[in-house]
């Protein structure tokens, strides 16, 4: 029976969870022994107590001072043939993880970890229950203010302490079960209300260092206080308590009484049609033998004692009848099969739950390039949820999206002052659009100084590919050209919303005469100035190709099948520009 359980499971102990960020401690420190056995247990992997033994079992002090993923690359022949299998796509995605990281040094730390999880196949291990914990993940991990060092301190568990697991999407608001407090229940009304567990202790006041009560008064006195306090000490060890604080105690537990008359009332109120209350109650052995019904102590079931105690005790008589003599058990225990409910049946409460299973991958599991399973075990495939995500759009840190942004913002007014002005005047209009800049990155949250450098840093980005040949014929006037344009058109038969950061018509190829082609130019910031082009330029290529495939999918809808379209991508930091031409699908 699908249930949704609303604000009970804490985030940080779900095991989807727990496995993604082993993995990430994995990624962030070769050392971590811990994290490396919780990622190669993880069902992406799977490996079994016997091939982990194997792995660790020939550790000394010199092979325990070397980073892990060295151990694997060495040790991988001890293990079965499934798992070196899954130990070698393991060493696979890490590969990735390290390139990913070069070609996006800047991104967030959560955006960078689903991409490595998605490459181990995590997504073919979870349900939609668990993927959306694992989305609420990554949003964490990308709001920690000082990323990778967050992860490793006490910050990751102040950032998940008040986020609870999602309920299951299987299970609707309007025709479903619901598993809440009753806390959280009230104000609410439901068909049905089962509320199970009556017998269960309700947690006890902790014992107070100062015990005290607060009483208002009719008027202040001279002190203009609206109260006044009695407050009762605890006495030294071994002191009887004194009046004071025996007559605080006892005003304080009948109040705890009181709160928990309250909440069983809002329970039982909360069903409009069916009310259902199951109890265990608790039973002693008498000096004869013989078992006695135990009056309930501090619970839900003590307090509803008066009014079910007639029905409790004949069900309970009822229980003892079938019971061997010769049982007698040392200590007190409880009911296993007992329920109070207005009607005679006798509810037989379930036996112990079967374990949970763990979902493995298949040993010949592989994982293509752009993240999609070429051998997606029956009935996951939880990542074809991500082939609507057209092309994996990098998101960075606070500061690096505050310069990203920034950065686009000066080219799109940049291109929108050469159309009525030469460079120099341009150049200088630029200057005077600084302030207003950093005013714009100060109201994304980012403090005065730095904005202050954000907005002098983007500024002189932009200057420079304003001199920069080919940024130069980029944010010239052209054909048709625009900055910033958002298009909403078909894409492999779903509606996509689309924006451009430069579209114009032009030569086929770049700073060439003539308007038959359409340029598609993207603008990327987030990369380190010293990556090597000929290494960097082709894996970048890769990762935003599809971006521009999406983007010129919706132009040919607009322009006809037949349009001739260039994709360029523009890194004004480093002043280079990779372009291609993209063919039209076949038909």
């Amino acid at each position: 029976i699908a249930f949704r359980a609303v604000e009970l499971e804490k985030l940080a102990e779900r095991p989807e969870v727990l496995d993604a960020l082993a993995l990430a401690r994995a990624l962030l420190n070769p050392y971590d022994r811990v994290a490396w056995l919780g990622v190669l247990r993880a069902p992406w992997c799977g490996l079994s107590l016997t091939d982990l033994h194997a792995l660790t079992s020939v550790d000394h002090a010199e092979s325990m001072a070397r980073p892990v993923p060295d151990q694997l690359v060495e040790r991988a022949d001890l293990l079965g043939g499934e798992g070196r299998l899954a130990v070698k796509r393991v060493l696979r995605a890490i590969s990735f993880a390290g390139t990913q990281r070069f070609a996006q040094p800047t991104a967030a730390l959560g955006t960078w970890l689903e991409q490595v999880w998605l490459r181990l196949g995590g997504a073919y291990c979870v349900d939609a229950g668990a993927r959306a914990n694992l989305d609420l993940l990554w949003r964490c991990l990308d709001s920690l203010p000082n990323g990778e060092q967050d992860l490793l301190s006490r910050a990751l568990d102040a950032a998940l302490e008040d986020l609870t697991a999602s309920p299951d999407p299987a299970a609707e608001n309007d025709c479903g079960v619901q598993l809440m407090t009753i806390h959280k229940a009230k104000g609410l009304e439901f068909e049905v209300v089962i509320v199970p567990e009556l017998q269960a202790q309700t947690r006890r006041g902790a014992k107070k260092l100062l015990s005290w009560l607060e009483h208002g008064l009719a008027a202040s006195d001279d002190s203009d206080e609206p109260t006044e306090f009695l407050v009762a000490p605890l006495q030294s060890k071994g002191a009887d308590r004194g009046i004071a604080k025996e007559w605080v105690d006892r005003v304080c537990r009948e109040r705890e009484k009181q709160e928990i008359r309250r909440i069983l009332y809002v329970a039982a109120t909360r069903a409009r049609e069916e009310l259902h209350l199951f109890a265990r109650p608790a039973y002693k052995i008498e000096a004869d033998g013989s078992l006695a019904l135990a009056a309930p102590r501090e619970s839900l079931l003590a307090t509803a004692w008066p009014a079910l105690e007639g029905e409790m005790r004949k069900r309970f008589d009822k229980w003892r009848a079938s019971q061997p003599a010769a049982v007698k058990p040392k200590e007190a225990t409880v009911i296993t099969a007992i329920a109070a409910s207005e009607s005679d049946n006798l509810f037989v409460m379930p036996s112990a739950p079967q374990p949970a299973l763990l979902h493995r991958l298949p040993a010949d599991f592989q994982i293509s390039p752009d993240g999609i399973s070429a051998s997606a075990p029956d009935g996951a495939g939880m990542i074809r949820e991500n082939a609507e995500w057209l092309y994996p759009r990098h998101e960075g840190g606070m500061l690096s999206r505050a310069l990203g942004v920034a950065v686009h913002t000066l080219l799109q007014e940049l291109a929108t002052l050469r159309e009525t002005q030469p460079w120099e005047g341009a150049r200088a209009a630029l200057h005077r659009r600084e302030p207003r800049l950093c005013a714009q990155i100060r109201a994304r949250g980012v403090d005065p100084p730095q904005a202050r450098h954000i907005a002098a840093q983007a500024l002189q980005i932009a200057l420079t590919a304003s001199r920069d040949a080919v940024g130069a014929w980029i944010l010239s006037p052209h054909a048709e050209a625009g900055s910033e344009i958002r298009w909403a058109g078909v894409v492999d038969g779903s509606l996509r919303t689309v924006q451009v950061d430069r579209m114009f018509r032009a030569g086929p190829e770049p700073r060439a005469e003539g308007d038959i082609a359409w340029w598609i130019i993207d603008y990327k910031t987030a990369h380190a100035d010293e990556l090597d082009p000929e290494t960097a330029l082709p894996e970048l290529r890769r990762l935003f190709g599809p971006q521009i495939e999406a983007y010129a999918a919706v132009l040919r809808n607009l322009q006809g099948p037949d349009a001739e379209i260039r994709a360029g991508l523009y890194y004004p930091r480093r002043m280079q520009f990779d372009w291609w031409p993209i063919q039209p699908h076949a038909k």
